[in-house]
Formats: C-alpha cells, sequence, structure tokens
C-alpha cells in the first residue's frame, strides 16, 4: 500500500509496544507508511501479521533506511538509538522524532551534550509535543498572527489523567516527576504561542520569570519499581511579563482526561478568546465564538506525521532547527520552565527568574532524586 501522506514514505519505530509507539504505529499504517519496529519485549497479541517489519536488534534499528525514525523511549533508555543515529546522520541527513522530556530530570547535562551532537550532524530532530502539530494550534497560530500586533494576556493550561488506578495496565509504567512528563506539554503551549505573539524566545523572558507552584506525591500501583517519590499533581501560576500563566496538571486517583487549553488575548487592539480541547476523541476549538468543526474529528498522532511529512516536503532543515517548531532548542527551554516548576513546589514560594540566561541555568537534579516517602 502506497503512503498517503507528503514527505513520508517509511517510518522506523523504536519502543513500538509501548503505549505512545503503538499509537505511532498504528497511525503509521493507516496512512499507508512502511513500518518497521524494534522492541525486545513480545509483540502485542492484536499486532496485525502483515505491514510491520520486525528488527531484529539495535543494530538493525540503527542501520535501518528510514524517512523518520520515531524514537518512544524514556531519556535513559534514549541514548543508544539517537546517538547511534546522529553519529550516521554526520554524513547522511535523518529525520528523528524523539518523545519528551528532553533528559531526565535528574540529568540537565544531557540537553545540552544533544544540541552539540546535533549541531554536529545533518539531522533534523524534533520533539513529540503533539499539540504544536495539530492543526487546532495550526489554526490558533493562525488568528494571532493575522494582524500587525498580538499580545497575549493569560493562558489556561490543564493536563490529567488517572494514572493512579490499579486496573489500568499502562500505570505501571515507571513516571518521572509530572512537571517534567505532563507539565511540559503544557509550557511547551504556552512557549510556543508566546514566542509567536512576541517574536521570539528572548522576547518572551524580557521582564523574566516569577513562578508559584505546590505538588502532592504520585501514588504508583507499582511502588516498588521506584527508588524515590515523584510528584503526581501540580498547580502553578506563572507570570512572564504581561502575560499570566494557570496550569494544573493531574495524574492521582480519579483525575478526569483533559487537555485543555484557553487563550485570552489581543490581536491589532481587539480581544480574541480561544477555548481549545486536544482529548482525544472529543477535540473542540472555539475562536470568539466560532466553532471549527472541521478541526474536531482529527486524530493527533495522525497529525504528527502529516505535519512531519509536510515540514520536509516545503521547507528546508536550516529553517525547523533553527525557527520556532519543536526542535532541541525549543525542547531545552521546555525543559528548563519543567525545572521552575518542580523549584517552585519544593520551594512553596514564589521562584524569580531573571532572564532567559537564566531560566537555562537553572538546576534540579540533586532535588529530583530526594524521597519524600
Amino acid at each position: 500500500m502506497a503512503s498517503n501522506i507528503s514527505g513520508i514514505n517509511s517510518i522506523a519505530i523504536a519502543g513500538a509496544w509501548g503505549y505512545i509507539g503503538r499509537k505511532f504505529l498504528d497511525a503509521a499504517r493507516s496512512l499507508g507508511l512502511r513500518c518497521a519496529v524494534y522492541d525486545p519485549g513480545p509483540a502485542p497479541e492484536d499486532l496485525p501479521a502483515e505491514g510491520c517489519q520486525r528488527l531484529s536488534d539495535a543494530e538493525a534499528f540503527r542501520g535501518q533506511r528510514a524517512d523518520l525514525f520515531h524514537l518512544a523511549l524514556h531519556p535513559e533508555d534514549r541514548h543508544w538509538a539517537l546517538q547511534g543515529l546522529l553519529a550516521r546522520s554526520r554524513p547522511e541527513p535523518l529525520w528523528i522524532l524523539c518523545e519528551k522530556p528532553m533528559a531526565a530530570p535528574e540529568r540537565p547535562e544531557d540537553c545540552q551534550q544533544v544540541i552539540s551532537a546535533v549541531g554536529q550532524s545533518q539531522a533534523v530532530v524534533l520533539y513529540d509535543f503533539p499539540e504544536l502539530y495539530d492543526p487546532i494550534s495550526a489554526k490558533i497560530a493562525e488568528v494571532l498572527t493575522a494582524g500587525r500586533s498580538a499580545s497575549i494576556e493569560a493562558i489556561y493550561v490543564q493536563r490529567s489523567k488517572d494514572r493512579e488506578d490499579p486496573n489500568n495496565p499502562r500505570n505501571y509504567k515507571r513516571m518521572v516527576h509530572i512537571q517534567y512528563q505532563e507539565s511540559v506539554h503544557c509550557m511547551a503551549f504556552a512557549l510556543y504561542l508566546l514566542a509567536l505573539a512576541g517574536g521570539g524566545y528572548e522576547a518572551v523572558f524580557a521582564d523574566g520569570l516569577v513562578v508559584q507552584a505546590s505538588a502532592e506525591a504520585y501514588r504508583p500501583p507499582n511502588a516498588q519499581d521506584y527508588a524515590f517519590s515523584v510528584d503526581g499533581k501540580v498547580e502553578f501560576a506563572a507570570h512572564l511579563g504581561p502575560t499570566t500563566i494557570v496550569g494544573r496538571t493531574d495524574f492521582k486517583r480519579g483525575a478526569p482526561d483533559a487537555k485543555l487549553r484557553i487563550v485570552r488575548g489581543r490581536v491589532d487592539g481587539e480581544p480574541v478568546h480561544i477555548e481549545a480541547d486536544y482529548q482525544e476523541g472529543r477535540k473542540r476549538l472555539v475562536i470568539n465564538g466560532r466553532y471549527y468543526a472541521e478541526l474536531a474529528q482529527t486524530n493527533s498522532y495522525v497529525e504528527v506525521l502529516r505535519t512531519i511529512g509536510r515540514w520536509r516536503s516545503e521547507l528546508p532543515a536550516s529553517k525547523l532547527m533553527s525557527g520556532l517548531y519543536p526542535n532541541p532548542t525549543f525542547a531545552h527551554i521546555t525543559y528548563q520552565l519543567s525545572t521552575a516548576l518542580f523549584l517552585a513546589s519544593r520551594s512553596r514560594g514564589q521562584l524569580k527568574v531573571a532572564s532567559f540566561d537564566d531560566l537555562l541555568a537553572l538546576r534540579s537534579d540533586t532535588a529530583c532524586t530526594s524521597s519524600n516517602w
């Protein structure tokens, strides 16, 4: 079956049997992509027998010919794949999609090492912040850039789901602090819109950052698999110049499935009110009272692949790797914003960051491994 999207005909997925890897595998198959997978674990019983090449080992994955490599791996398990592909991409351009966070919370130094290694290669490396690839976000961006000027006064971001339910098999997968695992999506959405409206990252942080946050510990159904406690809920308020960001990410028992965004601002002085829900199966976008029904039925994983295919066909690699896209620079900033949330929730007071450079210098590696149990 021929691919029915532009720019991508084949994909190789590492970690294909995990939750995210399987979602991308199913999306790729639905789009007619040639699929190759590497996962040493037992294949799911419901995996179709045809249309998926299973690779025998890590070396076969790193040497695979594919238009896109997807690393559906946690940061601590990603090194072998990412570093191997980056070494290969010094003479040969490769496209790589990584999961977030960019690095384990206790290893912030890995972010700069990735940026350096990518800079020495010809690779296009993107990170999987699904909302930034979604047509809903494209429409929001279109509205905010339609005039001569735009400002954002307030952003509300919520992501939540019950990750403590012992009856959900996915909840037995180990997680990191929620600020890095889930809040990072919220901060990525806010960063993207603010940089789009304000003219770049440094402009976003020109007046510094002030964060207040509170956190609660996660109570996993498999506590024996954790060396130390991780946060499972955080509520925060962040101030970036004239913009207030209020957020809630919650993995506690009984938390609803939610991926809600509310944005209030102005375009050429006229008020703009945006409500977006990215939750799979009930997507919704309303801008100034207008409902965009045509955007409600999309599949997030399909749209990531569609958008990467379009970028691959239409944009030079240099623009993707230097502009306002989910590239390593963008992922690093979101990682640092996660660090700011984490440190603020630990201090139980205000965290003040004076500048963009100070944000990039934040470290939480010691606190991230301290046990609260």
